[in-house]
């Protein structure tokens, strides 16, 4: 029983990262999906059953996440490198299928999510109104990138965060290290650079040398991707939902 307590005690979050990076190294990477293909564009396939993704356990969550193996990996070391300058960082988001964000999508426009305090469906009637303030910070089903398994949210998605202590130290460690690990800031400050499409989101990054290649077949098809079905669907006709979808970070 010592022993066991010894050798717990000698486990530091650096070393369960070491261990976590040793297990996924070892899972099937050589199967390829066609990322080109919609269904997978707009979430519609199982992580679960497809070899290039790992599950994956975070304290931020009560039920597993999935990324695409060598995107997990990257955050995996990442985070290590974040440890040593005493920056914690945490996935509270990863892939996310068609019907998730279809269910995120529709408890903002039924009130069921208050939006800034608001029950949607109560004070923003109007249909295309209440569309666009959604879009500030949501992607509609199907148009979200958090589909492909390349996208995550760290430590928290309330802007508020990142206005603290904590949060200011952990964005500025993001914008100075995470280019080396290969992620980028997806959604940067609205203007000369990026003039219209989501809000800032300073949580959400992206490994870019995958979710780029996906990106371009999204805008590629785009065309073809218009008539998924969800509540509120509709009044995106009368909004540029292209706008927001390649109005992404200039890196790209």
């Amino acid at each position: 029983m010592y022993l066991l307590i010894i050798l717990i005690c000698m486990i530091t979050p650096a070393n369960l990262l070491e261990l976590a990076m040793n297990s996924v190294n070892t899972m099937n990477r050589n199967k390829v999906l066609d990322i080109e293909d919609p269904k997978y564009i707009a979430g519609r396939f199982d992580p679960a059953e497809n070899p290039e993704f790992v599950s994956f356990n975070s304290d931020t969550s009560t039920y597993s996440m999935f990324l695409r193996t060598e995107v997990y990996i990257a955050f995996l070391k990442m985070a290590k490198a974040a440890l040593k300058d005493s920056i914690t960082l945490g996935i509270v988001s990863a892939t996310r299928s068609f019907d998730y964000q279809k269910e995120l999508w529709e408890n903002k426009w039924t009130g069921k999510t208050p939006v800034d305090g608001k029950k949607l469906h109560l004070q923003v009637k109007d249909p295309v109104l209440r569309a666009k303030k959604i879009l500030e910070y949501s992607a509609p089903p199907g148009f979200s990138r958090h589909h492909w398994g390349t996208d995550i949210d760290l430590n928290s998605t309330e802007p508020e965060y990142f206005e603290t202590e904590e949060g200011k130290k952990v964005f500025e460690w993001l914008q100075k290290n995470a280019k080396q690990f290969g992620f980028c800031q997806t959604y940067t400050p609205l203007g000369q650079s990026r003039p219209t499409g989501f809000n800032e989101e300073k949580w959400h990054w992206s490994y870019i040398s995958v979710a780029e290649k996906i990106w371009k077949a999204q805008l590629k098809g785009f065309e073809d991707q218009k008539n998924f079905r969800f509540k509120g669907y509709t009044a995106l006709k009368s909004l540029n939902l292209l706008d927001y979808v390649r109005n992404v970070n200039h890196q790209h």
